[in-house]
């Protein structure tokens, strides 16, 4: 009996192992595929998702979903405006200090490469699974991923760099979190 509840410990142990040396794996390979496929560190790629995700997005929204202070979201701002990759448009309800955010053709070319970049790096870890694991893995992933979530601003920094326009928010186990 002891030796099997040492056998469950060490399986466990050796399952924190590898879960986290696969969720270090994914961002380590999405970071260097989001570098490789644009130039862009993550900050920049977040950005570029959710301003493409989010058109005239302000710059405060933007900050609490990026996890950046005022002034390092500002200055990101500024950097991608000069590499003519987004437009600061009209004030936002009135505030002329607000603006709102949007892409320029060519930040919309790099907001649909930032996806694909990330499309392929997790497409190269689910490919392996047939069509049951890979259900059987995103019923998992569904339970486990509200687990890992704060309620609030966090629940937008985890999504930073999804594709909304696959996301199905009746299924969203982030959005449904209360």
């Amino acid at each position: 009996m002891a030796e099997d509840v040492a056998n469950e410990s060490r399986e466990k142990l050796r399952l924190e192992n590898i879960f986290g040396a696969m969720s270090l794996a994914l961002v380590d390979k999405m970071e260097k595929a989001f570098g490789a496929e644009t130039g862009l560190g993550p900050s920049a790629v977040a950005a570029v998702v959710q301003i493409g995700s989010n058109p005239g997005l302000s710059i405060e929204v933007l900050r609490r979903t990026i996890a950046l202070s005022h002034s390092a979201t500002v200055r990101l701002i500024d950097h991608l405006v000069e590499q003519g990759l987004v437009l600061r448009g009209s004030g936002i309800d009135g505030d002329r200090r607000s603006k709102a955010l949007h892409l320029t053709e060519a930040g919309t070319a790099v907001f649909q490469r930032n996806l694909a970049a990330r499309r392929a790096v997790i497409d190269r870890a689910v490919g392996v699974l047939s069509a049951e694991e890979t259900q059987a893995l995103g019923a998992l992933v569904e339970k486990l991923l509200p687990a890992l979530v704060d309620l609030g601003d966090d629940q937008n920094v985890v999504c930073r760099v999804c594709d909304e326009s696959v996301c199905v928010r009746e299924r969203c186990p982030i959005s449904h979190m209360s």
